[in-house]
């Protein structure tokens, strides 16, 4: 049986359920709050009203305190709404001495302040009063008690309905309340709707499509400005894997087909002939060691670019560098005479290894393709707080048209740069990607004085 999805509320929705419910609460905390302030300030009034009543009983009853208990007396200085009763206590006997009122009988004492009293009398009858009580002065067993009849106080009735009137009538003003929030809550959050419907539709393959921004400079704007920051760096990785890929399906058709070439070839005749053999085990290792040349250079750049391989900051002389490279290039090539210019004291803060690296794909880039005997300047200068480094042959120098290509992928300019010369076009792509990681730049030209190939690099020496 198919399940029903169950819809679940909205934002405004929640938000003006929400609203709402605080609204409910802090209206019935302030109802309470205020009824009970009203309640103490009624209590207060009633308190004052019933002792100054009892001065004038007690007044009244000590003027006629010779007449027998039976005879009634008139006290028409205390309000008609008000009863009282005048009692003895003989032990534990209490004695009627007047009153003007039967139904109400002894309360517990009460002198100070009024109280409030309640009790059940028959089925569907009950005495509550408001009610103060004080023995006589002149003689401590008898007490004059004063109450008002709740039943016959309107101003207290109100008082004490007030709250359940008012919270009645506010069930129709939270409704509308409910509704006005759910409407502006929906407005709201319209704009984020907005952005969630052009979100659904942006895919990787249209990362250049951005959300709209109003420029209030509000939430809204920073939340699809954050967004619209996220697609483009999204799109920078998405453009830069499928360069990758695009880079490898491209570079490595010739060197697969190479494999497979010689890989028939031994197949059908040639694993019998034993110099064919030898000649295509060779093709093929050259050719596995170019593939994995290729693949091990574009997965350093894409490290690079990605951000995966950080430059380290250090110091550290030209000198040391520049020994070392001449190291490499006596044991690459004997023959290449190799001249530096440059202050033996000047010092560089950068990562040394990848400066390293770059500077020897430039150096192997020469000593690949210029002929021998091979002839290498390399100058550094300091400036305006950046080093800038030279590396200048004595080869043919660059063709006009080829310079502005020089640092692109699987870039081949002339006829010298083919496979068989050792090249994939990648080194020179590589020292850029290089330098740039270190905050530097890189470009190419040809030296004025030997027309042969010239790279210079430039890098900040506070890096």
């Amino acid at each position: 049986m198919k399940q029903k999805k169950v819809k679940k509320l909205s934002i405004s929705s929640i938000l003006a359920f929400r609203f709402t419910f605080i609204l409910t609460a802090v209206v019935i905390l302030l109802v309470l709050v205020f009824s009970r302030i009203q309640l103490v300030d009624l209590n207060n009034q009633r308190t004052v009203e019933l002792d100054r009543s009892i001065s004038i009983i007690e007044r009244t009853y000590l003027t006629h305190i010779e007449e027998t208990p039976e005879e009634r007396f008139t006290i028409k200085r205390i309000p008609k709404h008000l009863g009282y009763l005048i009692y003895k206590i003989d032990g534990d006997q209490i004695i009627t001495v007047d009153t003007n009122s039967d139904e109400v009988p002894p309360v517990p004492f009460a002198e100070k302040k009024a109280k409030y009293y309640t009790k059940r009398t028959t089925p569907g009858q009950e005495i509550k009063i408001i009610y103060m009580s004080r023995p006589v002065q002149s003689d401590q067993s008898v007490v004059i008690q004063l109450w008002i009849d709740v039943h016959n106080d309107s101003l207290y009735q109100m008082k004490h309905d007030q709250p359940r009137i008012i919270l009645i009538s506010l069930i129709p003003i939270l409704v509308i309340c409910y509704f006005i929030t759910y409407f502006i809550a929906r407005n709201i959050m319209q704009p984020v709707v907005k952005m969630t419907e052009d979100a659904k539709n942006i895919s990787s393959s249209s990362l250049d499509t951005f959300l709209p921004v109003k420029n209030n400079g509000d939430e809204l704007d920073e939340l699809a400005k954050t967004f619209n920051d996220l697609f483009s760096r999204l799109k920078i990785d998405f453009d830069r894997e499928r360069q990758f890929t695009s880079d490898v399906s491209h570079e490595l058709k010739t060197p697969v087909a190479v494999i497979l070439g010689q890989a028939n070839l031994l197949r059908r005749w040639g694993k019998n002939d034993p110099v064919q053999l030898d000649k295509s085990i060779n093709t093929i290792i050259s050719e596995t060691k170019s593939m994995d040349a290729i693949i091990q250079n574009l997965l350093q750049m894409t490290r690079i670019e990605s951000g995966k391989i950080i430059p380290s900051k250090e110091e550290f002389l030209l000198s040391e560098l520049f020994d070392k490279i001449r190291e490499e290039v006596e044991i690459l090539d004997p023959t290449c005479e190799i001249n530096f210019n440059y202050d033996p004291e000047l010092k560089i803060t950068t990562d040394f290894e990848l400066l390293h690296q770059s500077l020897m794909v430039c150096v192997s880039n020469s000593l690949k393709f210029c002929p021998k005997p091979l002839k290498l300047t390399i100058t550094a200068s300091d400036a305006n707080q950046s080093i800038t480094i030279h590396i200048a042959d004595n080869g043919p120098g660059f063709a006009p048209d080829i310079i502005p290509h020089v640092f692109e992928r699987f870039y081949r300019g002339d006829d010298a740069h083919t496979r068989s010369a050792g090249g994939s076009g990648l080194g020179l792509s590589i020292a850029k990607t290089i330098i740039h990681s270190l905050g530097g730049t890189i470009s190419a030209s040809n030296d004025e004085i030997t027309k042969g190939a010239k790279l210079s690099i430039s890098i900040n020496s506070f890096y």
